[in-house]
């Protein structure tokens, strides 16, 4: 299974476009009043969408209260391994690597429940590569994805804010496949799929421990 995106929730569209462009040196790739996201070669998407917007897509399922910790590392040629918090409090952290671009290398999303977190990502089509009796890392495709039950050690706060990762099927039909059966074991949801105005037929679940997940796939020209 593949992510295509990590969109973090943040509070305003502007201060977070300023400092991912201009402190991190990210390329934007797109930007309007509510959303911008980012160039980082051929893997998943680094997004930011703005609260008041993404609440009102999730609808009543959107979770209240800070979120569970979690962080975003990404990998470049150019700088030595720092951490940084966004301009809400989200953790970022940059690795140096030999590669050739900028990627999205990794998210650690910090869980309640180790074993219904994986249930849930195994349902998803995630595939567990590596494991520990704390932690349980899955295959992303194009980057890791970590469960763990232990706050990440950083010198930035821990992340309480909102994440939404997305993952892209290939049809329509199997977007209401996945809904169907997530939806019987009784996550939160945002109502059936339904196609929106930029092009998708998409979904929203929120999991146990509020972290929103996006499942779509591109059935129509963007308007």
């Amino acid at each position: 299974m593949r992510i295509d995106d990590i969109c973090l929730v943040v509070s305003d569209v502007d201060r977070s476009d300023e400092f991912y462009s201009t402190t991190l040196g990210l390329e934007r790739r797109m930007r309007n009043v509510r959303f911008v996201d980012f160039r980082l070669g051929d893997g998943a998407r680094l997004a930011m969408w703005v609260e008041h917007s993404i609440a009102e897509t999730v609808g009543p399922s959107y979770p209240v209260g800070p979120g569970m910790p979690f962080t975003v590392t990404l990998e470049t040629s150019g700088a030595a391994t720092e951490v940084f918090a966004d301009p809400d409090g989200i953790t970022i952290i940059r690795n140096h690597r030999l590669v050739e671009s900028t990627r999205l290398a990794a998210a650690t999303l910090v869980v309640s429940d180790l074993a219904r977190s994986a249930a849930f990502l195994e349902t998803l089509g995630f595939r567990a590569v590596r494991a520990d009796a704390r932690w349980i890392e899955f295959d992303g495709t194009s980057m890791s994805l970590t469960i763990t039950l232990d706050v990440p050690s950083t010198p930035a706060a821990p992340s309480t804010g909102r994440v939404m990762l997305a993952i892209e099927l290939e049809t329509g039909p199997e977007v209401d496949a996945l809904w169907a059966e997530l939806r019987g074991s009784g996550l939160a949801d945002s109502g059936p799929p339904r196609v929106y105005e930029w092009g998708s037929r998409s979904v929203y679940f929120v999991d146990d421990d509020g972290y929103i997940w996006e499942i779509y796939a591109w059935v129509e020209t963007p308007q």
